[in-house]
């Protein structure tokens, strides 16, 4: 399968699980994305501003004339240079490499170009004049969970929230003036592994990854609170976005640090509804294709007093006995709601 852009850049702003994106991108054969650079190319494009506005300088001509020259920039020799430079600082030692058929970058910093914008169309309009067929990757999150980073922990968070809605309004305005190069994908869709997810790799011409567990466990950016990493095994959270309309709380704070293959060990966790609308009616997972069921009910006195007006929250918590694995197996942990609502929350792997 060839790719369909030779260049891919992915707009985003901070804390939005730009660099596991990132990440799996660079284990697409042929395609090297790099990381921030501080969006040094907005001086291009600032300088690139200013030589339109010297060239609108008519009748220049003269020697005496205070724009002397200026009719005579070549706007488009500044766009081949800035191409040329762009491409090698990012390829770096790579440059050279003819195997790279796709490279670009990953940056946050498009929220401090809106500010100063109020937009960002002409911004990417520039940024596709110096990346040779270019794609455009927007990549949004949950803005709950966003601004709960300590990225944003120094802002007014209802502006940030204004501004960061308007950012991705933004997005998905470009993506409607520019529907053959843009695609927009959730932190959520990537980490759910969703159709959206998987239509990113045909977006790009690219063969969706085998290997795709093995990328999203491997740890990118400085943490992601979703993978718990213990001594041989991994345990994958499901994004709480993704389910927070049905859980106030839905969490596995239970686990062995160790899990030796074909031997028992017991997993265990919390889930509260978000009101009593929401039965659980069964919390389970599948080993060797049997369905193993946890035990419900247990006491949780903590969180009856935190979520008083749920009424199951006083015996919210639930416990798996006796599981047994075999090596580098995966357990996918499923809750049911009222009978016919299939969640999955957590997913655990064997190293």
């Amino acid at each position: 399968m060839s790719l369909n852009f030779e260049s891919v850049l992915i707009v985003t702003y901070g804390r939005s699980g730009s660099t596991l994106l990132q990440g799996i991108l660079n284990n697409i054969d042929g395609v090297l994305v790099r990381g921030e650079n501080n969006n040094f190319i907005y001086g291009l494009y600032e300088a690139y501003k200013k030589l339109i506005d010297t060239r609108n300088h008519r009748d220049t001509s003269q020697t005496n004339h205070p724009w002397f020259g200026a009719e005579e920039i070549n706007l488009e020799l500044f766009l081949d240079y800035s191409q040329q430079m762009v491409r090698n600082l990012l390829l770096a030692d790579q440059k050279n490499q003819k195997n790279i058929l796709c490279y670009g970058f990953k940056e946050i910093r498009y929220f401090e170009v809106y500010q100063q914008q109020k937009d960002i169309a002409d911004y990417l309009d520039f940024l596709a004049k110096i990346f040779p067929t270019p794609a455009f990757i927007f990549n949004v999150r949950n803005l709950d969970d966003v601004l709960k980073s300590g990225w944003w922990a120094n802002t007014d968070r209802a502006e940030s929230r204004t501004e960061l809605m308007n950012l991705e309004t933004a997005f998905h305005t470009y993506k409607t003036t520019h529907p053959e190069n843009t695609f927009i994908i959730s932190y959520e869709d990537v980490v759910s592994e969703s159709n959206n997810f998987k239509l990113l790799f045909d977006f790009l011409g690219a063969k969706y990854p085998e290997n795709i567990d093995k990328i999203l466990l491997t740890p990118h950016s400085y943490g992601q609170k979703n993978i718990q990493t213990y001594q041989n095994f991994l345990l994958k959270l499901t994004p709480t976005s993704l389910h927070s309309h049905l859980f106030s709380v839905c969490e596995i704070d239970n686990v062995p640090n160790k899990i030796l293959p074909g031997q028992e060990f017991n997993l265990a966790g919390v889930v509260i509804p978000t009101n009593n609308q929401i039965s659980v009616s069964a919390i389970y997972t599948i080993s060797s294709g049997q369905i193993i069921p946890a035990e419900l009910g247990l006491s949780s006195p903590v969180y009856g007093e935190k979520y008083p007006t749920v009424k199951v929250s006083k015996n919210a918590r639930f416990k798996f006995h006796n599981i047994i694995l075999s090596e580098s197996a995966k357990l996918n942990i499923f809750v049911e709601i009222n009978n016919r609502q299939k969640v999955e929350i957590a997913t655990l792997y064997i190293s």
